[in-house]
């Protein structure tokens, strides 16, 4: 059991009760805390050197964060704020952060302080990049979207770990180095869905507005095969988007870019099995269901089109022909209306193939 930390917690506990029954306010650190700080900083830094089988560094160097962590707010919530005796364990955990700086585990809680001093410059920060994605006509709701990892350290309501930390100054870096005006991207709200796939932003708010953004796409998109295609151009901008090894926004969670290709081939699955395709071009008349049907039923009794059962070329009307007051016909309906038998639409019918008749008269003549 490790044991080194148990000193410099009895100092800080200590530190806590003086404080129940005192309200003066600290100016500098405990002595003591700070000479056991400094002891423990040099007897922590000799062992993770010593340690040379991974897995066994890599629990001790957990396991004595956590408990510099636990020692830290104890000392943090004393006055709800930094003040210099959490200071001293802050800089204490920065210390051994360096010894080995790449094996810190992304799920290594964040001291209460070390949130607090960061808070004011990650709020300006945000507010600088919000700004300019409302210079460039970012849509309110992505741009609210967007600050979600800033606002969750600006009022940390819930535990933050190192791996939230590091994702976050990624992602700072990234909105930093963004060209607005420049990007290989159809707009600037693009180039920001760009930005937070390629960080694997897998926050739920985000994959919804991705989702109905794709919907927003294909309802401009007609003719089944169209749509088919255009929910593969949206795969391959989010699999060109994604990129391997990246840290998850959550690390729980799966990939922002594993859901939405999911959901994309479910989509596409739905296009194929359940919509009609439709003709890009279709006969507009400007008649009834019913003269229409009859029309063709003349034409079909006079052998224009050959053999063809009735049933088959109702189906090949109904597929291309829209009426008046219909841009789809259903081929049962023009079926039933070849037998039936209306005075007043056989009227019609018959002035307008006088017309016809007349028109070629003229053209005989």
């Amino acid at each position: 059991m490790n044991t080194e930390t148990d000193a410099l917690k009895a100092i800080a506990e200590e530190i806590a009760a003086r404080a129940k029954n005192a309200n003066e306010v600290t100016t500098k650190p405990d002595s003591y805390l700070l000479t056991e700080a400094k002891r423990l900083e040099k007897d922590i830094t000799n062992t993770l050197t010593a340690i040379e089988n991974f897995t066994q560094r890599d629990t001790y160097h957990f396991n004595t964060l956590s408990k510099l962590v636990k020692i830290c707010d104890l000392l943090y919530d004393i006055t709800a704020s930094v003040n210099p005796n959490a200071m001293v364990v802050i800089e204490l955990l920065s210390a051994i952060g360096e010894v080995i700086p790449t094996e810190r585990r992304p799920n290594q809680k964040l001291p209460k302080a070390f949130i607090a001093m960061r808070q004011d410059d990650i709020a300006q920060n945000w507010l600088h990049h919000s700004s300019l994605m409302v210079q460039h006509g970012v849509p309110e709701k992505l741009i609210v979207i967007a600050g979600i990892p800033f606002k969750r350290f600006s009022e940390a309501k819930q535990p933050l770990f190192w791996g939230d930390y590091t994702w976050l100054k990624d992602y700072q870096a990234k909105l930093d180095i963004l060209d607005w005006e420049n990007a290989d991207c159809n707009s600037p709200a693009e180039a920001l869905l760009s930005l937070l796939i390629g960080r694997d932003f897998n926050d739920d708010r985000f994959f919804i507005y991705c989702k109905k953004y794709i919907t927003e796409r294909l309802k401009k998109i007609t003719g089944k095969r169209n749509r088919v295609l255009e929910y593969a151009q949206c795969e391959k901008l989010v699999l060109e988007d994604t990129q391997n090894g990246v840290q998850a926004f959550d690390i729980r969670a799966n990939s922002v870019s594993t859901r939405l290709i999911k959901w994309i081939h479910e989509e596409i699955e739905f296009v194929e099995t359940h919509e009609r395709e439709q003709l890009q071009a279709k006969f507009v008349f400007q008649w009834s269901v019913e003269m229409i049907a009859c029309f063709f039923k003349l034409l079909h009794e006079h052998k224009v089109f050959g053999s063809v059962k009735l049933e088959r070329f109702s189906e090949v009307i109904a597929a291309n022909c829209t009426s008046m007051d219909k841009d789809e016909i259903q081929a049962s309906t023009v079926y039933s209306r070849f037998y039936k038998k209306d005075i007043e639409l056989l009227k019609a019918m018959r002035k307008v193939l006088k017309d016809i008749l007349d028109d070629l008269d003229n053209l005989l003549s």
